[in-house]
């Protein structure tokens, strides 16, 4: 006897005798599985589930870390949009229901444990900050050509005129109290000079502070959160507040204008953090429905075919039990599950009654031959155990070979998912006979009823192809090289609207937005670095060029840059000349001040003090600010913007593309010019971050892993089969049809225009490893045959292998049913797989086996 054939007898033995004692301590087993779900049950109740693309990514990236590197020293955190839809005819009660929204969410208490700020007018920025403080940079920050207009602006005779202006505008109305007091001489106005800066290209009307589209049917009131995006429970009850503040300001209009809003405009929300809470849900919903839709029909498919309705408790128990094992050593290994390991319930269910079915079919066999429960069995765990154990390992170690990358995500996928497939054969092996011999102890008719069972009749589809043979290999080479040819073209994408959900109406309005202001709203952010102020101010003047060139080229619509509304040292050295030049004082701007406000009878407010004291302070200054000085400041105008730690001053610079940053192709491009472009000099160095870059990494990650993961589950699969069969005939001819099942998958998504995507990629080292359980199940009765007709043993093992493809199918539809794009792409790709394994295995493999039988099979044979 071979060593082969010694460890297959072995092998044999060996489950003969778990059979044999799991009927002896069925019910001591089963309070012990029992013991064990609830134990695992307790920790699967604590699992998180994290839904961003920011939990697939591993933490000590590089271009990760740099990401939240400035995040946490600029307080980066994307706005969120309110957007009010309207008739042109009704801008007014728009901007009037702007007023009252804003109003309503600042009156609630808990409205600072979500804001930084709401504001739908622009100018309440200055209206409801201490600005003043500021002036005393004005004289030196302000740029030299507007210099004469404020030495006009600050004379004895314009200060006189403007508070007697001031006095007029109270009495008629036309101005507010808080603007006068806050901005007295209007220096305001010089902000205006600025306003093409901050508007840019954008279709909008900048009117009045409101930003409203050029068409007047759209107002767009913005928000800084106070915590990221990322944090998805903070996203979901800031959407919920929103959401309730949002009703709230209707009533509130309804009653002070008489006039109902929902007939007037439309109200929606957009922005990172509203569309994060809307995938929240969306996920979350569609990871309940998966579980239960992929558990239902593989449920209802295998009672259908086997006919024995209590088949439900037989598979249904140890599929749940799996399920529960799994999702608690989830917990115990991770704490959580991300949008990956999410997926596992709907491939857990397709592939662990795919176990089942091979035992459960054996065994019905057997009892149909008339042996007892006990007899059938153990010739059902014997005779099918091993091919099923190996068929599970290779699957295992196929998910485990996603675990060698650097995609963190992948790689919690790969470890839950080979945990689950052994939750799933430990289950099949032990709990499953258990409750067979449980069922049987409570049955008053112990005689076995034989029940008709589902019959594909595969050889009918074989018989056509083994009439002529030597066409149906031509049209399969055929066939291959153009799908080979397909599936080479492939495109890797990482635009993250490719895995998100269509019905997201966050998305849709941002896409609504982005088309009506004419740019994107979402901005591109530069970090420009150096070591001196010098050197940074350089740097940024030899970047504003190229930017402004870009604009006028429209490929961006406008940049936020605080550098450009400072002066170098040596700019504000000339201002404070020339102030000085044009005989401005301190202390005769304050003198001419205090008189007009005496002569029009106005009481000097602690305001309107503090304003002409800062002012002074500026007009006397005798040296230059540092931007050492301005970031000593702490103010919130300055942390987005600029900051000094690890002994380099670094700006962000951020740019808006004309086009969403979905568009790839035009921000890469945009990004590589302004980076080819700009000679920042010794000193200094510019580079890009943010969301972009984040994808591009995730793009490379996924990119690599596709790669790494696939060779290495063919090599793991190789391996095992070759450690099985001993025979490198019997492993070629295993895996062709799964070689070729693979091709054909690949090239059926490029016909299909389905790219490869963060979660799809998964896809083929999944199938690969799925896909050999049915070559190895059709080789193994193969070798075991005791007959040369291959459409016997087809009928024979045809069925069962149908069956476990439809069932797996099934499982990866409640995939494809669902609202999640990233989740129906990935259940497509798998049900194309599976299909196709399908094909191979019961088509092609029996057809190799029948022409190549002679130099391939038979002399492998022990």
């Amino acid at each position: 006897m071979s060593l082969k054939q010694l460890k297959v007898k072995q092998s044999q033995r060996f489950l003969a005798g778990l059979a044999r004692l799991l009927h002896r301590r069925f019910r001591i087993i089963l309070l012990l599985f029992l013991l064990l779900t609830l134990f695992f049950a307790n920790f699967a109740l604590k699992l998180e589930q994290k839904t961003t693309l920011r939990d697939l990514l591993p933490g000590d990236n590089p271009v990760v870390h740099r990401f939240e590197d400035i995040v946490t020293h600029f307080d980066l955190i994307d706005r969120l949009v309110v957007v009010v839809q309207f008739d042109p005819m009704h801008g007014d009660e728009a901007q009037t229901f702007a007023e009252i929204l804003v109003d309503q969410v600042n009156e609630q208490p808990d409205a600072t444990e979500y804001f930084h700020w709401l504001r739908a007018n622009l100018f309440d920025a200055e209206q409801n900050t201490n600005w003043h403080s500021f002036l005393q940079y004005l004289t030196r920050l302000i740029p030299a050509e507007h210099l004469p207009d404020l030495a006009e602006q600050l004379s004895d005779a314009a200060i006189a005129e403007r508070i007697a202006e001031n006095r007029r505008d109270l009495q008629s109305g036309l101005t507010s109290k808080t603007l006068i007091e806050k901005d007295p001489l209007n220096l305001l106005e010089f902000a205006g000079t600025y306003r093409q800066e901050i508007t840019g290209n954008y279709q909008i009307n900048f009117t009045d502070g409101f930003l409203m589209s050029k068409s007047r049917d759209m107002l767009l009131i913005l928000g800084k959160p106070k915590r990221s995006p990322e944090d998805v429970d903070f996203s979901t009850a800031l959407n919920d507040f929103l959401l309730d503040q949002i009703e709230a300001a209707k009533v509130v209009y309804l009653d002070e204008e008489g006039q109902d809003p929902a007939q007037l405009f439309e109200v929606g929300l957009t922005g990172p953090h509203p569309i994060t809470a809307h995938e929240n849900a969306i996920i979350k919903g569609d990871v309940n429905s998966m579980f239960i839709s992929s558990f239902a029909m593989v449920l209802l498919l295998f009672v259908l075919a086997y006919r024995r309705p209590l088949a439900i408790m037989y598979v249904g128990l140890p599929l749940i039990a799996a399920e529960i094992w799994t999702l608690g050593a989830g917990y115990l290994l991770f704490g959580r599950l991300n949008l990956m390991t999410a997926t596992f319930s709907a491939v857990i269910v397709g592939l662990g009654i795919d176990f089942a079915i091979h035992i459960f079919s054996r065994y019905l066999d057997e009892r149909e031959h008339g042996h007892d429960i006990g007899q059938a069995m153990e010739i059902a765990l014997s005779e099918t155990g091993l091919g099923t154990f190996i068929g599970g390992c290779t699957t295992a170690l196929a998910f485990l070979a996603l675990g060698f990358s650097e995609f963190s995500g992948l790689r919690e996928f790969a470890i839950i998912a080979a945990v689950g497939i052994f939750c799933c054969l430990l289950q099949m092996f032990v709990l499953l006979p258990c409750m067979l011999f449980f069922r049987e102890t409570w049955r008053r008719d112990k005689a076995f009823s034989a029940r008709a069972q589902w019959d594909f009749h595969v050889e009918k589809l074989l018989s056509v192809s083994l009439r002529h043979p030597k066409v149906a290999v031509g049209l399969l080479v055929v066939g291959t090289l153009f799908l080979m040819v397909e599936a080479v073209q492939l495109r890797f994408t990482t635009d993250i609207r490719s895995v998100r959900a269509r019905s997201n109406p966050s998305i849709n309005l941002q896409n609504e937005v982005t088309a009506k202001v004419g740019g994107s709203l979402r901005s591109l952010t530069f970090v420009l670095e150096a070591g001196t102020e010098e050197e940074l101010y350089a740097a940024h003047d030899k970047l504003v060029p190229v930017m402004r060139k870009m604009k006028e080229e429209g490929k961006l619509v406008r940049w936020d840059s605080l550098l450009s509304f400072l002066q170098s040292p040596r700019e504000q050295s000339v201002n404070m000349k020339a102030l000085g030049e044009a005989g401005l004082t301190g202390e005769g701007v304050t003198h001419a001040f205090y008189a007009a406000l005496d002569k029009q009878q106005f009481r000097a407010t602690e305001d309107s003090r503090q304003y002409i004291e800062n002012l002074a302070k500026g007009l006397d200054a005798g040296r230059p600010i540092s931007l050492k000085e301005i970031l000593a400041t702490d103010s919130p105008f300055t942390r987005p913007f600029l900051n000094h730690y690890d002994d380099k001053y670094k700006a962000l610079i951020h740019v808006y593309p004309s086009l969403g940053l979905w568009h790839k192709n035009a921000t890469r491009e945009l990004t590589d010019t302004l980076l080819a472009q700009v000679d920042t000099g010794e000193g200094a160095a510019i580079h890009v971050t943010g969301i972009q870059t984040i994808s591009d990494e995730l793009k490379r990650l996924v990119k690599d892993s596709f790669r790494l993961s696939t060779l290495l589950s063919v090599f793991l699969v190789i391996g095992a089969m070759y450690m099985h069969f001993r025979r490198p005939s019997l492993v070629v001819l295993t895996l062709t049809p799964l070689c070729i099942a693979v091709v054909w998958m690949l090239g059926t998504m490029k016909l299909l225009g389905i790219d490869i995507t963060i979660l799809n990629f998964v896809a083929t080292p999944l199938i690969i490893g799925i896909g050999i359980d049915d070559g190895v199940h059709i080789v193994e009765k193969y070798l075991h045959r005791k007959s040369d007709e291959i459409l016997k043993l087809m009928a024979n093992c045809g069925k069962a292998v149908t069956l476990t493809s439809l069932t797996t199918i099934f499982g990866f539809s409640s995939l494809f049913l669902a609202d999640y794009s990233g989740f129906r792409s990935l259940g497509l790709c798998a049900i194309l797989g599976v299909f196709y394994c399908w094909v191979g295995s019961v088509v092609l493999l029996p057809l190799l086996m029948q022409v190549f039988r002679v130099q391939f099979v038979r002399g492998s044979r022990e």
